[in-house]
């Protein structure tokens, strides 16, 4: 579909890629960003389908690219129709939410290098492999165990 303006010049409206900025605190909209974006910045958009906020979040703080239609083929009306979160090729991702969940049904690993923490369900433990291992506490830092073991 192409679309002309006073100009003359004829602008191609497919689909594309393109990049949410921003959030509206209404959670219905958002600013979009696209490729050949004519207007030089981000403009506010809409959501073609029911996004949770911490999907667009995700969106935001890891730049993923993003699906944008545009309504009527108007390209002043983005519309964010899909959020590529299988194309992650990061060297940093961000999660934010007011409470997270990670599950293994098996055994959970947080690794990083040489460094990992393993909580493995089957006898309830919870393995820790450091270097150097700090625990600080600006209060009480308390331990229960029917038995605690130092080196």
């Amino acid at each position: 579909m192409t679309m002309s303006n006073n100009n003359d010049l004829t602008i191609e409206v497919n689909s594309r890629i393109g990049w949410i900025s921003e959030i509206h605190p209404d959670l219905t909209r958002v600013k979009i960003d696209f490729e050949s974006n004519p207007f030089g910045e981000p403009i506010w958009g809409t959501l073609g389908r029911a996004f949770s906020k911490s999907d667009i979040e995700l969106a935001i703080d890891n730049k993923l690219d993003c699906r944008v239609d545009f309504f009527g083929g108007d390209i002043s009306l983005p519309t964010i129709l899909d959020i590529y979160t299988s194309l992650l090729k990061k060297e940093q991702i961000v999660f934010r939410a007011e409470r997270m969940r990670i599950e293994g049904d098996e055994e959970l690993t947080l690794r990083s290098g040489d460094t990992q923490i393993t909580m493995t369900a089957k006898n309830g433990t919870i393995k820790t492999e450091a270097k150097h291992i700090n625990s600080m506490a600006e209060r009480t830092q308390k331990i229960q165990a029917k038995k605690v073991s130092l080196n």
